[in-house]
């Protein structure tokens, strides 16, 4: 299982083939329109330096909206550190992004507007802010249809209420600890600059113009048939953006 999300992701990488610059300008372009409470959720297209890609968002309270346009920092998974992407500014521990990748990769495989791309990227959001998370969902609660709070809460949590730590077996227990790293993945991050200014915005502090996201880098090195036609099973199957929160044109979370 953990190694065909990896040779999903490479697949994807490759499909996607963004480049990674320090500097970049990124411009917010669509979502799939799938939402839940309330919420888009991931993943989303923007431009990135030029290029259309997918982006998942790993931020819950920051905002972005449809058509803005910001100045980002890009950091490769393999680089990440305390004072390079928003997270690390903001005290959080960057070993995390290690599962920030699995969960994307998740995401981004999901079926696109299935309950299980709901689930992985609640999931995500909560590795950086669970707290936020748990309390969203506590003050929003769905209690019937396909996927209500209680069962979102228990598939990430391993708790139906939505409270206290990840349990043993819950999904973001897995995500956080089987073991993965960053440099295993081959993603970027994307951390928002505070306007006017080429400094890195602090997550979930004010001062960011949009979320911060990632998305999948160049892959290095050559490339088989098979990972090809991966690729575009990969890409034309899970790529259905979303993001966060109530207005049409409001992404956030």
């Amino acid at each position: 299982m953990k190694k065909a999300v990896q040779i999903c992701s490479l697949a994807l990488a490759m499909c996607l083939a963004p480049m990674a610059f320090a500097q970049t300008s990124v411009t917010l372009t669509g979502v799939s329109g799938q939402a839940y409470d309330g919420i888009y959720v991931s993943p989303y297209y923007a431009n990135v330096g030029g290029t259309s890609t997918a982006v998942v968002c790993d931020d819950f309270a920051d905002e972005s909206n449809l058509g803005s346009t910001w100045s980002a920092q890009t950091t490769s998974f393999s680089n990440v550190n305390s004072t390079n992407t928003s997270w690390g500014l903001a005290g959080a521990n960057t070993s995390l992004y290690g599962a920030v990748g699995y969960l994307t990769s998740l995401v981004l495989s999901a079926a696109p507007g299935s309950t299980t791309q709901v689930i992985d990227t609640f999931a995500l959001w909560a590795v950086f802010d669970p707290n936020g998370v748990e309390q969203y969902l506590a003050a929003h609660p769905i209690t019937s249809g396909s996927l209500t709070t209680a069962q979102l809460c228990s598939a990430i949590f391993g708790s139906s209420s939505c409270t206290g730590s990840a349990v043993k077996g819950s999904l973001l227990w897995i995500a956080e600890n089987s073991g993965f790293t960053a440099a295993q993945w081959g993603m970027t991050v994307l951390s928002a600059d505070i306007p006017g200014t080429s400094q890195l915005c602090t997550a979930e502090k004010g001062n960011c113009p949009a979320q911060e996201f990632i998305y999948l880098s160049m892959a290095e090195g050559g490339t088989a048939a098979a990972y090809l036609l991966l690729a575009g099973f990969c890409c034309w199957g899970a790529i259905a953006l979303r993001s966060k929160r109530r207005l049409a044109t409001r992404i956030v979370a």
